[in-house]
């Protein structure tokens, strides 16, 4: 009978974790992420908006993030897996919805006011979207993540958990190559017009034509995380569905404080949380706004596909070494690592020497998936099971407050330099010359910030506990083992 139930939770967590990589896939790789700002910024928003925009959805993930994760402890983690594929598919369609206020330059001219009332009800929409995809997020964030995890037998977790993230990074590596590539072609209305002259069409593409391709291709993506989140299984009994939403929301309320009153008790959790919300929300600021730095450098929006397909290879070496690093250097030695990665990435920024600064984007690309790589691992094996799916989603809450209070920061930044630089973006909604100065001094700026911040944590960590991530690593994973 034994042998059977081992059989039997072995092949779930083979299923899961399959259904797993796929939902992750289908959920992160977005045909509109190479050129995610530009495209922002083409639909008419201005650089502050963006920020604003960005801010209101690391918002949205915060205030949902922590209620979904208990959710997902006491009623199971499916539902909220599911529930997020559904809210990406909504987020897609509001996207689709938004009509492009670069297309409607001649409405501009032969209505003066035209102007302020279509940006006001552009960005009015966008602010939909973003609270919907956060809401997206936050469903997904912590729950995929546990359910997959408890879907291996105890005894073999740490190894299978270990083996199918390093699969997870090697595949959405792969996945990233081909969506980015097919999304900044999509974007681009010279490679329809090339293709078009090729087969001596007349027909010509403009870019109110490719503007909202990249979010159709996505819309496809989104109905494959539905499929993949109504596949997957939930391992143990079935949630308790006679409970009332009442009652639902009483013990929800319990899991957030009880996760809350363990986590500063947990040396080994408090310090992985603190390390990934500051690493996280710096490199992601760079993500976020990525495409502003490759048009800063002289790429051309075609060329967007490429630089990612970098970054895709990047993550697939990331792979392979964050397995090595895991087996054979200690956390401590992985923590100082990345550090000096995303300095190398930060310090690159503030001095862009032409096209060829983009081989020292090589560090953030490194970085960022070295940092989740390492987080999942050792979070998973310092945080017991009753609390891993609402701790998993603090760690997503507590790094998108960070990053919303660093997005935040970057809206005041790029304001002040527009006000101290005489420049105004909304004139002149979209990419433009006024928005590229403005970019390039605030992203000299952030190295200072990152190394400021780090000797503060390095700090912080000696005078409360007196050791190094390495030992308060080993410390949770014994706590863990002993309960």
């Amino acid at each position: 009978m034994a042998a059977e139930t081992h059989h039997a939770s072995v092949d779930l967590g083979r299923r899961n974790g399959s259904l797993f990589v796929w939902f992750r896939i289908f959920f992160n790789c977005r045909f509109y992420y190479p050129v995610y700002a530009v495209m922002f910024l083409d639909f008419g928003l201005t650089s502050e908006q963006f920020a604003w925009l960005n801010t209101a959805w690391a918002a949205a993930i915060v205030l949902l993030e922590v209620p979904s994760g208990a959710l997902a402890d006491h009623f199971g983690r499916r539902p909220l897996v599911l529930a997020a594929s559904f809210l990406m598919l909504i987020e897609m369609l509001v996207l689709l919805a938004v009509p492009a206020v670069n297309a409607l330059d001649s409405q501009w001219q032969q209505q003066p006011g035209a102007l302020n009332h279509s940006l006001a009800l552009l960005f009015g929409v966008f602010l939909v979207n973003r609270i919907v995809s956060g809401a997206a997020e936050a469903a997904a964030s912590g729950a995929d993540e546990a359910l997959a995890y408890d879907s291996f037998p105890p005894a073999e977790r740490q190894e299978a958990w270990t083996a199918l993230t390093v699969r997870l990074m090697h595949w959405q590596s792969v996945a990233f190559i081909f969506v980015t590539l097919s999304g900044a072609a999509m974007y681009d209305p010279e490679v329809f017009n090339r293709v078009a002259a090729w087969f001596h069409s007349d027909a010509t593409f403009t870019k109110a034509t490719t503007l909202k391709l990249p979010i159709l291709g996505t819309l496809v993506m989104s109905l494959g995380a539905i499929i993949c989140a109504l596949a997957m299984r939930e391992p143990g009994p079935a949630p308790e569905a006679e409970l009332t939403f009442k009652e639902s929301l009483r013990r929800s309320h319990r899991a957030i404080l009880s996760a809350a009153r363990w986590i500063p008790t947990a040396p080994a959790a408090f310090m992985l949380l603190i390390l990934g919300l500051f690493f996280d929300s710096i490199i992601r600021l760079y993500y976020t706004v990525g495409s502003l730095y490759l048009t800063l450098l002289g790429f051309a929006e075609r060329h967007f596909g490429l630089v990612s397909v970098a970054g895709s290879l990047a993550g697939m070496f990331a792979a392979w070494l964050g397995s090595r690093l895991m087996r054979h250097r200690s956390p401590g030695f992985n923590f100082h690592f990345i550090a000096v990665l995303v300095f190398i990435g930060l310090f690159s920024l503030a001095h862009p020497w032409h096209i060829y600064g983009v081989v020292f984007l090589l560090p953030l690309w490194l970085s960022m998936r070295l940092l989740h790589f390492f987080l999942s691992n050792y979070l998973n094996r310092v945080t017991d099971s009753a609390h891993r799916a609402t701790v998993l989603s603090f760690r997503g809450m507590s790094m998108n407050l960070f990053y919303g209070a660093v997005t935040v920061l970057y809206g005041i930044q790029t304001h002040y330099l527009e006000k101290r630089s005489g420049l105004d973006e909304s004139t002149s909604p979209g990419i433009s010359g006024a928005g590229e100065k403005i970019f390039g001094e605030a992203v000299s700026w952030w190295w200072i910030y990152f190394v400021a911040g780090f000797l503060v944590l390095t700090v912080f960590r000696r005078w409360r506990y007196g050791r190094g991530m390495t030992a308060l690593i080993a410390e949770g994973e014994s706590a863990v083992n002993r309960n």
